[in-house]
């Protein structure tokens, strides 16, 4: 598969100012097949005045491949740190909705008008950010194994993963508190994703990790050790619909110099969402807070 990577500038014109960058800076995007492993060049592009969103497209990418990105000026004898190291998996990016997604929606955007895209992404990340601290699920799931350790408060059989598992490789367990990484466990083959995959609501990953006879989650800090897949395999199609939707309102409402935005309620801590989610949508929302799953 081929990966379309998505640069975004907030301030190009500062960028490209004499004294900073100046003239033909650029940025550069590298790979890497892990996250901490040794990244190659996948491309630069060079920026231009008040254009905010450029696209690079690495042919041999796939949904597991690291990015990450700098700032350089046309010399290469200046660069910035790098970003973040992060993954572009399928469409979304990483995120509920992609970026096609919300152009599509917008009535008049012409195909060849790149000048919201920054500001769009800005929205996207924002109203994922929002919508899945809301649910407390992991809508976009990891694209591979990874390794996660969880406390436990007591010895008990049932370890609960509200935002889902998907599978597991290897389960490891300890009878004490362990560092978060690098710490001895005990691998066993007793284990079981709960509920059955005919038992789950429609969609779901495995929400809880049962041991088989004999065999405890002990008590302590980062007492288990799980390598494997977490979260949806795919972003519902509901939520990626409530957040493009979400995405559409807060564009809307910035280029009518509306300021209404998704807040916190002062007195409870809760998430607010106001006219960006509708009622409707909102108790599709609650419906994946608040189900129960066997």
């Amino acid at each position: 598969m081929a990966n379309t990577i998505r640069v975004y500038s907030e301030d190009p014109d500062d960028i490209l100012a004499t004294g900073n960058y100046g003239a033909g800076a650029l940025s550069r995007v590298q790979w890497c097949a892990t996250e901490t492993g040794v990244f190659a060049d996948v491309g630069t592009v060079v920026l231009v005045t008040a254009t905010r969103a450029y696209t690079i497209y690495h042919t041999t990418g796939t949904a597991t491949t690291w990015y990450r990105t700098r700032y350089e000026n046309s010399g290469g004898t200046q660069a910035s740190d790098w970003s973040p190291v992060f993954q572009v998996g399928g469409e979304e990016a990483g995120y509920l909705c992609s970026l096609a997604d919300v152009r599509q929606r917008i009535v008049g955007l012409a195909a060849s008008d790149t000048s919201p895209d920054e500001d769009l992404a800005e929205f996207i990340r924002a109203v994922s950010e929002q919508i899945l601290a809301y649910t407390g699920r992991e809508f976009v799931g990891t694209p591979a194994a990874v390794t996660r350790t969880f406390d436990v408060s007591g010895t008990t059989v049932t370890l609960w993963i509200p935002g889902g598992v998907r599978s597991v490789t290897t389960l490891g367990l300890a009878s004490g508190d362990q560092p978060d990484t690098a710490g001895t466990y005990t691998t066993t083959t007793s284990y079981y994703l709960r509920p059955l995959p005919h038992e789950r609501s429609a969609g779901w990953p495995a929400t809880r990790v049962e041991t088989g006879s004999g065999v405890y989650f002990s008590p302590g800090r980062s007492t288990v050790q799980i390598v494997g897949t977490f979260g949806w395999a795919e972003v519902p199609p509901t939520i990626g619909r409530i957040a493009a939707d979400a995405v559409v309102a807060m564009y809307g409402a910035l280029s009518s110099g509306s300021t209404g935005r998704i807040t916190t309620d002062p007195g409870t801590g809760s998430l607010r969402f106001l006219r960006y989610i509708p009622k409707e949508d909102r108790e599709l929302l609650d419906s994946y807070r608040d189900i129960v799953v066997l």
